[in-house]
Formats: structure tokens, sequence, C-alpha cells
């Protein structure tokens, strides 16, 4: 009869759970975790980008050789490996955590053997017993704790997906770079040819007496200066390209070629608006799963403050020389129910009452900051696509009258109309400027992959953030 009225007690214990308090909205989220004076416009502020924020973004830029390069990071790269593992381990806490819901059961078994050598007799004792015990989470502090575990697994499992989204933006960026230094590499040693052309035609003329030593001297130290300039852009794409490798989890052997020309710029990107950035990006996505996660942390320790409540039930049979001299039943069981109410513990609830709440206005505050953070960026993306947009056109302007330039004061080199003086200082401006055009043009490229990973767009096919999260 005990064993039915446990069983009851149990099943009433079960229906009787309290149901765990409503979670914070995402707009109630968004307002406290902002200044008051602090609003979410409706549009950004630098520049117009409307429409909806596209998915697949490397494509965008017909590079099949960087889209290869991206692919390989994603399968090989070893930071994006401990991302997986973190997810990992936090799917399997949630087990953890929920299996503080259900009843434990167990099996022990066990014997013993005495020898009498004194009246040469042996008495032998085995025991086997079941168990099974159970704390009934009548107010809800087990389900809140399983709900913050299963936010912290959320939010870890969107910070692997941000990391997805960064690992391609940082290949992408290390590819323009490498690109760009690669270009730089082969101006320096076109300038070489340049000078040392330059250098040849002077000789030639202070043999004739129409160029001084100080011509020859001079065009010989911009020479020198340009095969300097040749390794300095030598080591700079070796740089590059082993930084890529790493990336991409090659050994850094500097064997990867870079391109020798950008791919085309894609037209601009949509950018949505400022308040559908917050559920898009998966880190900040992953911030609010933790403020969620913080609040249902500060609801368990509060809860642990009420009484709590057991059920155990062994059952067994222990074979034992008394026991059968005695006649006694080897057969064993005991059912128990109990309650325990925390009376004093030096103010240790109460403290993890005070350190879980400080810990959810942390939670809030690390969320506004990571907003605050985002808009940031995608205002200095959107204004740096526009700047670098305007500026464009006058740099490629300056290295066609700069070329055009050149090749004039040249021919009038040679005419006997133009010092050398007037050539090589042309010459080096000119070469400065096609370096400005190369680093204004790989500046626009990583800029607009910086614009990408801020607006929280996925690089292939797959939004950036999960679209099919639970309920809170």
């Amino acid at each position: 009869m005990w064993g039915r009225g446990l069983a009851v007690l149990m099943m009433a214990a079960a229906l009787a759970a309290c149901a765990l308090s409503t979670a914070p909205e995402h707009d109630e989220v968004v307002k406290q975790s902002l200044p008051t004076e602090t609003a979410v416009p409706d549009a950004w502020k630098s520049g117009e980008a409307s429409g909806p924020v596209e998915n697949d973004w490397i494509s965008s830029f017909g590079d099949p050789a960087l889209e290869a390069l991206v692919a390989e990071a994603i399968a090989n790269n070893r930071d994006l490996v401990q991302a997986a593992e973190r997810v990992r381990m936090a799917q399997q806490a949630v087990i953890v955590a929920g299996a503080r819901l259900l009843p434990v059961v167990e099996v022990a078994g066990g014997g013993r053997s005495t020898v009498d050598s004194k009246n040469e007799k042996t008495y032998n004792t085995n025991f086997v017993y079941a168990g099974a015990g159970w704390e009934p989470d009548v107010w809800g502090r087990f389900r809140a704790q399983r709900a913050s575990v299963e936010a912290t697994a959320r939010a870890t499992a969107l910070d692997y997906a941000y990391a997805r989204q960064s690992l391609a933006a940082t290949v992408a960026k290390a590819w323009f770079i490498a690109c760009e230094a690669r270009q730089l590499v082969d101006l320096a040693e076109q300038s070489v040819v340049i000078f040392a052309d330059l250098l040849r035609l002077v000789k030639i003329r202070r043999a004739a007496g129409k160029d001084s030593d100080l011509d020859v001297a001079d065009t010989s130290t911009k020479l020198a200066l340009a095969q300097a300039q040749v390794e300095t852009t030598r080591a700079a794409y070796d740089e590059a390209r082993r930084a890529l490798e790493v990336l991409l989890g090659r050994y850094p052997s500097t064997e990867i070629e870079a391109a020798v020309r950008f791919p085309a710029l894609p037209p601009p990107s949509a950018a949505g608006v400022p308040a559908a950035l917050l559920e898009r990006r998966p880190d900040l996505v992953a911030a609010e799963q933790q403020v969620l996660a913080a609040f249902r942390q500060e609801e368990s320790a509060r809860l642990a403050l009420l009484p709590g409540f057991s059920i155990s039930l062994v059952g067994g049979r222990l074979g034992d020389h008394l026991l059968s001299t005695l006649r006694l039943n080897p057969w064993l069981a005991s059912g128990s129910v109990g309650m325990s109410v925390p009376i004093y513990e030096g103010g240790a609830l109460r403290a993890r009452v005070e350190i879980s709440t400080a810990r959810q206005a942390e939670a809030v505050a690390a969320y506004g900051a990571a907003v605050l953070a985002a808009f940031g960026e995608v205002e200095d993306a959107l204004a740096n696509q526009e700047f670098l947009a305007r500026r464009l056109p006058y740099d490629e302007a300056a290295l066609a009258n700069g070329t055009e330039a050149v090749r004039i004061a040249t021919v009038q080199y040679r005419a006997g109309r133009r010092d050398l003086l007037w050539v090589s200082t042309l010459q080096s401006e000119q070469i400065a400027i096609h370096a400005q055009v190369i680093r204004v043009l790989g500046l626009q490229r990583t800029n607009l992959v910086n614009l990408y990973l801020a607006l929280g767009g996925g690089f292939d096919d797959d939004p950036a953030a999960p679209q099919d999260l639970p309920a809170r």
C-alpha cells in the first residue's frame, strides 16, 4: 500500500509543479540594455542602402578562387573546430541539467565470505538491492536551471555561427590583402625597371656631356630605393600569404599565389533597417540568449530559498548467516518522503541571489554594448563605402594625369627642354599615386566585406543566424 501511496505522491508533485516566470521579450531586453535617451533609428544615418540584406555574399565577388579558399578554411580552421566542440559540450550540458528533473535509479550487489579457521566453517554474505530517488521540482528551480543552460547552449551555437561568418570574412579580407600585396610587388618591380632604364639613359647623356654627375647620383639613389621597396613589398606579400595559409589550416610556407588583379567590386549591399540587425546577426542574438540564461539563473537562485522535497524507495535481498539462524526474512524494502527547509546557511543563498541578479544586469549591459558596437560597425562601413566611392575617381584621375605628365616630361627631357630632376620627381610621384590607387581598390573590397559581416548576412545560401530558435 505504501508503494502505491508513494506513486500517487510523486504524480501529485509533478502535476502541482509551478510554472516558470515569463522571460522578457526582445523589445524589453533592447529597451533595458540601452540608455534611456538612446533610440534605435528607423534608417541608417550613413548612406542610403534600403532593401533586405541578402545572403551568399561570397559569390557576389564572382571569384572562384576566393570561394574555394573560404570552403577550405571552413573545413580546416583550428579555431572553428574549437568553437564546434564548445557547441557539443554545451549541448551535453543541457542533458546534464535536465537529468535533475528525472528520478535516479541504481542497482548494487556484492558478497563476502568469512572463514572461521578454528571451527573450520565459512560464512557467506551476499546482497543485492535496487533504489530509486527523486526530488520533485515543485517550485521550478531545476527547470529554471535547465532553461538557463539551454539558453547558454543556444548562445554557444550562435557564437559558432558567427565564428563561421567571421572566418569567411577574415579569409576574404586576407585574400584581398594578399592580392594588394602582390600588385604592389609588381609595381615595385616595374619601378626598378623604369629607374634602371632611366639610369642607362642618364649615363649615355652624361658621357655626351648633356647630364652631370649629380644626375647620375640622383638616379642611382632612386634606383636603389626602388630595389629596397621591392624587398619590402615582397616581405609584406609573404607575410600576407602566410597569414592566409594559417587561416586555411595549412603550414605557412608561402606557397599560395594571390591573383594579379582584384575581382570586380559587387554593387552596394542593401542594409535593411537597424532594428532588424538585432535579430539577424548571430553574435547579437547570442548576447540576447545570454541575458535569458542569466534571467533563468537568477530565478533558480531565488527558488532555492524555498523548501525542497525528496522521495526515495529502496528494496533488495540480504543473504546472511545470522538472518538465516534467526529465521528472518532476507527481503527488505523501505520508502521515505522528505522535506528540507533552508533555515540558516550563513547568508549563502541570499548572496547567490545577489550574485545572479548582478550577472543578469551585467548580461543586459553587455548586450547593450554589443548592440551599439554593431550599429557603429555598420555605420562605419556604410560611411567608408561612400567615402571610397567618392575618392577613387580622384585617385584614378591623378594616376592618369601623372602618367601623362611623366610621358611629356620624358619627351621634353630627351629633347633637352627639361632637366632630369623634373622627370625623376614626376616618375616617383606617379609610382606613389599608382600604389595609392591599388590600396584604395583593396580598401573598397575589405570594407565591403566588413559591411557584409556587420550586417549579419550569411556568406553562403543559409542565413547567418538560425531562424528557428526555441520559444523563451
